[in-house]
């Protein structure tokens, strides 16, 4: 009847989909799980009473043990990505989190390292900047090409009577412009979503930024004869990248118009509360599906109710990496019938 409680330990020690190693005080491992026994390839009989740094291998174990930190400043230490050299030799990329173990009294009794293998996780980060490579280089050169020849055969038809030709190139250099649209769209948001850009921090001044916002969309705010209203109530500077800033309320002004009914009404808003800076879109649009709201903000998501206007669904998705690598949040409201909210709140200062 005693062997019962350790085996059932054992037992759910062995099916985690994660190594789980103990430790003593001094570093020597007390108990290994069958996943650590396949992640290293040590079996458990020839890994315990050894020291982590001779099985685990990490390329961490000499500057950055993790045990080390929880040792020294008595803090848990999680997410740390390292490799690990297994004992064929292989390198397996992995995330570890490290935490000491206490009994019942609060008496330390040694440690705990939970070990995720995230090959696949990078296998598919190296897919994506391969796809990125791709779009860039394999698909935007030909488009290049394309463009310049639809130019160059219809400036040679332009004073020939062949309305018929002129109008199937006009159409083809339609598509070549939509199509060199979306990959400069994704790329964009490629480099977004990756962190592939710095942000250029500057004390700018918001309601200048909606100014020149809205003085560029003036053509199709008069065309819809939509009655947009602007009132900003920050008069001080926030510290934030002009450009990106401009991008992300661009793109939320641009998607206010695109489902505003003509006549209808825009409102933005720019309030400060709490320390941070909250800019509102409000339109008077079909509004958003509520099954469809937890998912506006991924990326090529257009919702079931597709229609002429829809995109390519990467407006609101590059709205949320700016705002998250300015340390704020974006968030929507929306009626259906009634219209939709769109908040944008930004702390004053970065490092706030």
């Amino acid at each position: 009847m005693t062997d019962k409680p350790q085996h059932f330990r054992r037992y759910i020690l062995d099916s985690m989909p994660v190594a789980i190693v103990t430790m003593d005080f001094n570093f020597k491992i007390t108990s290994f799980n069958r996943k650590a026994e396949e992640m290293t390839g040590f079996p458990a009989s020839a890994a315990v009473g050894r020291l982590c740094s001779e099985i685990l291998r990490s390329n961490k174990c000499k500057n950055e043990c993790p045990l080390q930190t929880v040792r020294e400043y008595q803090e848990s230490a999680t997410g740390l990505e390292a490799e690990l050299t297994n004992h064929q030799g292989e390198t397996v990329p992995v995330r570890i989190g490290t935490t000491a173990i206490e009994d019942a009294d609060g008496n330390f009794i040694g440690y705990l390292e939970i070990i995720e293998d995230i090959s696949r996780f990078k296998e598919m980060e190296r897919e994506k900047e391969n796809f990125v490579s791709m779009v860039a280089h394999d698909m935007k050169s030909p488009m290049v090409i394309i463009g310049g020849f639809i130019k160059r055969l219809q400036k040679e038809l332009i004073f020939k009577d062949n309305d018929k030709i002129l109008k199937y190139l006009q159409t083809i250099d339609e598509a070549e412009h939509k199509l060199e649209s979306l990959i400069h769209e994704f790329l964009e948001h490629s480099r977004l979503e990756s962190n592939y850009f710095n942000l250029k921090l500057d004390d700018i001044d918001i309601a200048d930024i909606l100014k020149k916002i809205i003085e560029n969309h003036r053509q199709m705010i008069e065309e819809q004869k939509i009655d947009l209203q602007c009132d900003c109530q920050v008069q001080a500077p926030i510290n934030a990248d002009a450009v990106y800033l401009n991008r992300a309320l661009t793109n939320l002004l641009n998607n206010a118009l695109k489902y505003s009914p003509r006549k209808g009404k825009i409102i933005i808003s720019v309030r400060e509360a709490d320390h941070e800076i909250v800019i509102r879109f409000q339109d008077q649009g079909k509004g958003i599906d509520p099954k469809e709201l937890p998912y506006i903000f991924d990326a090529f998501y257009q919702g079931k109710s597709k229609n002429e206007k829809s995109g390519h669904g990467l407006g609101l998705a590059s709205v949320k990496s700016i705002v998250r690598q300015h340390g704020g949040r974006v968030t929507v409201e929306s009626t259906p019938g009634k219209g939709s909210v769109f908040t944008v709140r930004l702390p004053r200062k970065l490092n706030e």
